[in-house]
């Protein structure tokens, strides 16, 4: 994985990360901080940001910047 994708999986991970704190809160303590549309918001945001990243790993591969050495395939 090159720096450009990195961000993007960072931005997916927290979002995911905050998005699950605030469903155990709310489950566990009744104390869910953000409401039902921000939540939604949030779990948009974080598929969004994950999507965007597997789409640049796909571009940087089609483009022939494998991150195999040598350009050449694993074999079992």
């Amino acid at each position: 994985m090159t720096q450009a994708e990195k961000p993007a999986f960072w931005m997916a991970a927290l979002f995911m990360a905050l998005f699950a704190v605030d469903v155990m809160a709310g489950a566990f303590f009744r104390a869910a901080f953000l409401s039902d549309v921000m939540q939604a918001a949030l779990l948009t945001l974080s598929c969004g940001f994950f999507v965007a990243g597997l789409l640049l790993i796909e571009a940087r591969e089609k483009r022939g910047e494998a991150s195999l050495p040598n350009r050449e395939e694993e074999t079992r």
